[in-house]
Formats: C-alpha cells, structure tokens, sequence
C-alpha cells in the first residue's frame, strides 16, 4: 500500500464522529476557502483536503457540525478520544487556549500519533456554540504546510454568535475576587523539520489558589516530550492585598521530579526533591476582561521576573505583566494528567 492509500485510510476514523451527537448535518454551517494544489474527498461527514510530496504529507479534515455533549473543553476531549486516540494511536494531547471564531468557542490541541507506517502530529481544533460542535483534524508530518494550515483556518467562517454583555468587576485590585483558583498555560509545539525542537516540545502549567483566611498555594507542572522526569512544584504561605497590591509570602516551597510513569505525562516514581529559596513578591494586581476570548484573565505585574512565574508574557495589553484565567482549573497538576 503506498503512502497515500495509507493516509486516506487512517482518515476512517471521521465515520466514529456519531459518537458526539446526531447524524452530521449539511456543511453550510461553515464558509470555507479550499486550499490550493491538494486533492478533495467529501462525503456526507466531512470533507478532507490531502498533500502528498515524497514523504511528507498533509490532511486537513473539516468535519460536519454535530450536537454539543457539553461545554467547550468537553466536546474537544470526547473528539480527541473518538478520532485521536482510538483512530490514531495519539498520544495525551498539549492543549492550548485559541482565540474564539465568530463568537464560537475554541479549543485546541496536539499530539502525536501513529497508525501503520504512518506518524506524525494530529491537531484537532473544535468551535463550539449554538448547541453544535465543529471539529477540524490536521494530521501532518512537516511544518513546510504551516502556511497553507494557517490560510485554511483564516478562512474559516462560522454563523456569528452575538457576544454577550460583559460580566459587572472592578478593573482594578479586589481582594474578593482572587479568592479561588487561577491560572497560566505556556506550551511548546515539536517542528518536525527540526529535531532539536523535541527538546523543549511540552508544557508548563503554574495556577495559584488564593483562600479566604490569606494563605495561598501555588502549584506547577512542567512536562517536555524528551525529559525523563516531570517537574512539580508546590508552594503555600500567606498573601496580603493593600489597594491594587498583592504580597505574596511563602512559608514552603519544594520542587519534585518524577520518573515518568510508561515514559508518558504520568508520574511514577520520585527522582529527587529539594527545597526552592523562599521568595516574597509583591505584584500590582487588576482583573482585565479580554472580548475577543469573552473572558476575564488576573494580571500580575512586578518590576522584574520572578523565580516563581518566570518570565513575563508576551502580551503586551499590560507591561511587565502575566495574565492567569480560570480554565482547566479543576485538573490536579500533581496527579496523572488528564485532558
């Protein structure tokens, strides 16, 4: 069987997609621009758009809208399970926060995956919204097609949701509302034309829990495809808002690392652990509602990094700044994780 044949068989997985709801419907939910130079199959569940040169290839699968299970991040982990891991073989994927289309809301996710001699990555990107679900599954093992994924899903169009009224909150410091649990993603993506990204493909995932008697806790997870250990971190102390500033005060903090269990994002054994210098910060802090995403984030602002967050974000809305939200806050970063 050659390399084609192989890719437009592992694409049989589309026919699991009844898994998450109805039978899928007409594909004019969504506008679309097919991309130049590959081959189109459509049927009644998707349409796929595939490229093959010499050993590279690219799938992009655009599924039709199905009945929603649930939330957002609910739809994307019963897609994955159906078309990833049992289609593909795919490994946990490394999620990540995309911005929302059209008022739908999106969730995004990589792993990696092999199925017969073919492997490579699997992205599955799911818009939810109205009651329906739409997923898009790429499969692809070389970054030479990165522009004609990105012009593919620049082209996508949705039914526009109205955005709703933005939630009552102060824009500037409320001790009231850190009570509770926040968070911070970064990731890392694997470029399979450079080997050496392996190295640092993964993800960080750090989340302070702030208590209403001022004690706090902070917890982080770093996980790198070619590591042999996961790294945890835990720290507790006490937190004290004056205005818009927050003094964080640590009594303990440790850093563990952990022999992957199977060689997968599973803690097994403990490595080694060791105590991390204690360090009090203080951080002007405000609440920013962001509308592209409909979502409040935390900002934390200081005058230098900091050993525990790191180094400031990327996002420029606010200087010196790191912006933690309240999604995925439920997952136990010190057990197994679970997508």
């Amino acid at each position: 069987m050659n390399r084609k044949s192989i890719l437009i068989a592992a694409i049989a997985v589309w026919s699991t997609l009844s898994a998450v709801g109805q039978k899928a419907q007409n594909f004019d939910i969504v506008t679309y621009t097919a991309p130049a130079g590959y081959e189109m199959v459509k049927d009644g569940d998707s349409i796929r758009f595939n490229k093959v040169s010499g050993t590279e290839f690219c799938l992009i699968a655009l599924g039709a809208s199905a009945d929603s299970v649930g939330e957002s991040a609910e739809n994307f982990a019963v897609l994955w399970k159906t078309m990833a891991t049992k289609g593909l073989n795919a490994s946990a994927p490394d999620r990540d926060k995309h911005p929302d289309k059209d008022g739908w809301v999106t969730e995004m996710g990589i792993g990696t995956f092999e199925k017969g001699s073919l492997k490579g990555a699997a992205i599955l990107t799911t818009y939810t919204g109205k009651g329906k679900v739409v997923p898009i599954l790429v499969l692809t093992n070389s970054d030479s097609f990165q522009p004609d994924i990105e012009k593919f899903f620049d082209s996508i169009r949705l039914p526009p949701i109205a955005a709703q009224k933005a939630p009552a909150a102060a824009n500037t410091g409320d001790a009231a509302k850190l009570i509770g649990r926040w968070q911070r993603s970064s990731s890392s993506h694997p470029t399979y034309a450079d080997t050496a990204s392996w190295g640092t493909a993964g993800y960080t995932r750090s989340r302070y829990e702030f208590n209403p008697n001022g004690t706090y806790v902070f917890t982080e997870r770093t996980f790198r495809m070619t590591h042999p250990v996961i790294f945890i971190v835990k720290e507790n102390g006490r937190y004290m808002v004056a205005g818009n500033t927050l003094t964080i005060t640590p009594a303990k903090s440790t850093i563990t690392a952990y022999n992957k269990a199977g060689g997968s994002d599973a803690l097994g054994s403990v490595a080694s652990t060791q105590n991390r210098r204690l360090e009090a910060a203080s951080y002007k802090f405000t609440f920013h509602y962001f509308s592209g995403i409909d979502e409040w984030n935390l900002v934390l602002q200081a005058d230098s990094p900091t050993q525990r967050d790191g180094q400031f974000s990327g996002n420029t809305t606010f200087n010196n700044a790191w912006y933690f939200d309240q999604k995925y806050t439920d997952t136990d970063l010190t057990a197994v994780r679970v997508n």
